[in-house]
């Protein structure tokens, strides 16, 4: 499976990358991740954020790491409504990696994620259980609700 971490931390996001790799040894799935790292600026270049939409596309879980969880630019939130539309995965996932504050997902992606098809992974649980966070402490966090439309 492949997943997306978006950072602006990147000491944070070996400690996500390293989360994801944790579900994959620990899960009863058996799942391989498949991880690429996208540095929020990035977003910010028209060219760059169409090549990481383009290597997007088939991403099975975006994880949001750091500020761009809690206020996402708007360059972000524009590339994320491009992906929604674009992306092959039906039941695709959004997470937010988090150290501490379990309301670390924004209004803003919390709207995205009552899109169609669509799940938040929080608190080690999802509406897809292709997503499974297990055997530790809870390391992903989101909005008020798991949703899935």
């Amino acid at each position: 499976m492949k997943a997306l971490i978006i950072y602006d931390d990147f000491a944070v996001t070996v400690k996500a990358h390293a989360a994801l790799q944790h579900s994959a040894r620990y899960s009863d799935v058996g799942v391989q991740w498949n991880i690429r790292l996208g540095q929020v600026n990035m977003f910010k270049c028209p060219l760059a954020a169409e090549t990481a939409l383009t290597e997007a596309i088939d991403t099975h879980l975006i994880v949001f790491v750091g500020r761009c969880a809690q206020s996402p630019p708007s360059w972000l939130e524009h590339w994320l409504e491009h992906w929604t539309k674009c992306r092959q995965i039906e039941d695709a996932g959004l997470a937010v990696y988090c150290e501490g504050s379990s309301d670390a997902l924004s209004l803003e992606l919390s709207q995205f994620a009552t899109r169609p098809g669509l799940n938040v992974l929080f608190d080690g649980e999802t509406t897809n259980s292709s997503f499974p966070i297990e055997d530790g402490p809870s390391v992903f966090a989101g909005g008020p609700a798991c949703v899935k439309q």
